[in-house]
C-alpha cells in the first residue's frame, strides 16, 4: 500500500502541475464547447454526432463544467481521471497475468511515468478514456474466459460499449476476444467451448446494446460516414496494400522512440525469456489493431496508438522483474531514468520538450495551437465589464476558432463570437455590420497564416495583440492576432 500510495501521488503530480501549460488544442476546444452547450440545452445531448463523433467524453466533461470554472481544466481532468482508471487496470492486468503484486506494482510505476501517458492524459482528448476501456476489456476479456462467469462477460459487455460511446477505434477491442480465446481457454471440451461463446455472445450484446443508444440522436448516420473520411476502403487497401501501411507504421515506431523510449522497448527481450506466453500475448494484442489502423488510416497522428502503446507495459514490467538482487537496481535505474526524466520536461517546459515532430507541429506550432485564445478571452471580458457590448469575428466556423475563444466567453451575455470563411481576404460583413449599433465594440482574431487583408483593410483595423506559438523548425513563426475595427 506504501508503494502503491507512492506511485499514486507521482501519477497526480506529473498530471495535475502546470496542467494549463499547454495551450487548448482544436480538438480539445471542439470537445468542450460542445460540453458547455449540451450542459446548457438538454435537447443537444447528442451535439458531437453532428460530426460523426460519439458523445460519452462530453457527457462526463458536463459534469466536471459545473464543480470547474476553468473549462480547459474541467476537459483536461477528465482525461486525468481516465488515466487514473488506467493506471489500475494495468495494474490488474499485469497481476492477471504475472500472479506478482512486485510486477503489478512496476506496470503501475511505469504507466505513471511513460511520456505517452503522462503527454494524453493532460489533454481534453478522448483518447485516454479510449486507452482505459481498451485495458478493462483486456482484463474481463480473459477473466470471462478463464472463470466462465456470467458476471464477468456483463462487465466485459459494459466495457466494450463503453469504448464504442467513446470513439469508433473502440470496435479494434473485439479482436482481442479470439485472441484471450486461444491463449487462455482452459479446457478443450464442447461444453466449456459453447459457454465460452456463449458468454462472449452476452458481452456482443451488451456492447452493442450500449452502442445503439446512439440512434437516439439524429445524426447517428455520420458517424459511419465521417469515419470514411479518415480511412481508404477495403477496396482502396487492395489496390495499394504497402501505402499507408509501411510509412504509418514508420511513423508509430518513431513516435515510440521517444514517447515510450528505447530504454523501456528493450525490456521486451528480458520479458520474452521469462514469460514467454504473456508476452506473445500481449504483442498480439499490440499489432492487432496497430496494423490494422496503419494499413487504412489517411490521417495518423500520435494520439491513435495510445490505445495499444499501453498493453506493452505489462510487458515492460515482466522485463524488469526479471532481473534479481544486484542486478535490479542498476537496471531499473537505466531503464526508469530517461522516461521520467521526459515527463518531467514536458510538465514543467512543455514547449521546449522532446516530442515528435507531428505533436510539436498540432499542439504548439501552428494554427491548432491556442496560444493566445485565453488572454484574448481575459481581455475581452475584462473590457466588457464596463457594459460595452463586443462583438468578435473569428477566422473559420468550426474548431480553433471559434470554439476555442466561445469556451472562455461562453458565460458573458455581452460577448459574441461569430465566425467567417478562411482565410480572411476581405473584413467580414457581419463585422462591419455590427458597428452600426454605436454600442458596440467589434474585434477580429485570426491566425497571421490567414490573414490576407488588403491593406486598405488594414488601415481599418488596430492591432491590440500578437501571441506569438512555438517557433518552427525552420525559425518562422505562426501566431494569434487580435484586431479592433476602427468606427
Amino acid at each position: 500500500m506504501i508503494i502503491f500510495t507512492t506511485i499514486l501521488i507521482l501519477f497526480f503530480v506529473l498530471r495535475i502541475f502546470n496542467l494549463t501549460g499547454i495551450p487548448v488544442f482544436v480538438d480539445e476546444a471542439i470537445y468542450i464547447r460542445w460540453s458547455q452547450i449540451m450542459r446548457a440545452e438538454s435537447t443537444l445531448r447528442f451535439l458531437p454526432l453532428s460530426d460523426g463523433k460519439q458523445p460519452l467524453f462530453m457527457w462526463i466533461t458536463m459534469s466536471f463544467l459545473k464543480f470547474i470554472s476553468d473549462p480547459l481544466i474541467a476537459g483536461r481532468l477528465v482525461s486525468i481521471m481516465a488515466g487514473f482508471s488506467s493506471l489500475v487496470a494495468v495494474n490488474l492486468l499485469t497481476y492477471l497475468l504475472t500472479n506478482k503484486k512486485s510486477t503489478a506494482a512496476i506496470s503501475a510505476l511505469i504507466y505513471a511515468i511513460l511520456p505517452c501517458t503522462v503527454f494524453f492524459d493532460r489533454m481534453a482528448l478522448v483518447d485516454s478514456l479510449l486507452a482505459s476501456f481498451g485495458l478493462w476489456s483486456l482484463i474481463f476479456g480473459i477473466l470471462t474466459i478463464k472463470t466462465l462467469r456470467l458476471d464477468t462477460a456483463m462487465l466485459l459487455g459494459f466495457s466494450l460499449g463503453f469504448g464504442l460511446l467513446t470513439k469508433s477505434p473502440a470496435i479494434f477491442f473485439y479482436s482481442y476476444l479470439p485472441v484471450i480465446f486461444l491463449f487462455f481457454h482452459q479446457k478443450i471440451d464442447k461444453k466449456s467451448v459453447l459457454k465460452s461463446f456463449g458468454l462472449i455472445l452476452v458481452a456482443l450484446i451488451i456492447s452493442q446494446a450500449m452502442y445503439n443508444i446512439l440512434r437516439l440522436g439524429p445524426n447517428f448516420h455520420l458517424v459511419n460516414s465521417r469515419n470514411q473520411d479518415y480511412l481508404f476502403s477495403f477496396s482502396e487497401v487492395l489496390t495499394h496494400p504497402l501505402n499507408p501501411l509501411i510509412r504509418n507504421l514508420k511513423e508509430s515506431f518513431s513516435w515510440m522512440f521517444i514517447m515510450v523510449t528505447p530504454f523501456l522497448l528493450w525490456l521486451t527481450i528480458p520479458a520474452f525469456i521469462k514469460s514467454r506466453k504473456s508476452t506473445i500475448f500481449l504483442l498480439t494484442i499490440f499489432f492487432l489493431p496497430l496494423i490494422s489502423q496503419a494499413s487504412v488510416a489517411k490521417v495518423y497522428t500520435t494520439r491513435y496508438i495510445l490505445f495499444c502503446i499501453v498493453v506493452l507495459i505489462p510487458i515492460f514490467a515482466i522485463g524488469l522483474s526479471k532481473f534479481k538482487n544486484k542486478h535490479i537496481f542498476p537496471i531499473t535505474l537505466v531503464s526508469l531514468t530517461f522516461p521520467i526524466f521526459l515527463s518531467i520536461w514536458q510538465v514543467t517546459s512543455p514547449n521546449t520538450s522532446l516530442l515528435p515532430k507531428e505533436t510539436k507541429y498540432g499542439y504548439f506550432q501552428e494554427w491548432t495551437a491556442g496560444w493566445g485564445q485565453k488572454e484574448v478571452g481575459d481581455y475581452l471580458i475584462n473590457l466588457g465589464k464596463g457594459g460595452q457590448k463586443i462583438v468578435v469575428v473569428t477566422e473559420g466556423f468550426f474548431g480553433s476558432l471559434p470554439d476555442g475563444l466561445q469556451i472562455y466567453t461562453q458565460k458573458y451575455q455581452n460577448i459574441t463570437v461569430i465566425g467567417s470563411p478562411w482565410p480572411v481576404r476581405e473584413i467580414p460583413d457581419n463585422l462591419s455590420n455590427s458597428l452600426k449599433d454605436p454600442k458596440n465594440i467589434a474585434f477580429l482574431v485570426l491566425n497571421k497564416s490567414r490573414n490576407e487583408l488588403k491593406p486598405s483593410d488594414l488601415q481599418r483595423l488596430k492591432l491590440i495583440a500578437s501571441y506569438d506559438k512555438t517557433p518552427r523548425p525552420d525559425g518562422s513563426i505562426e501566431s494569434l492576432q487580435l484586431y479592433q475595427l476602427i468606427k
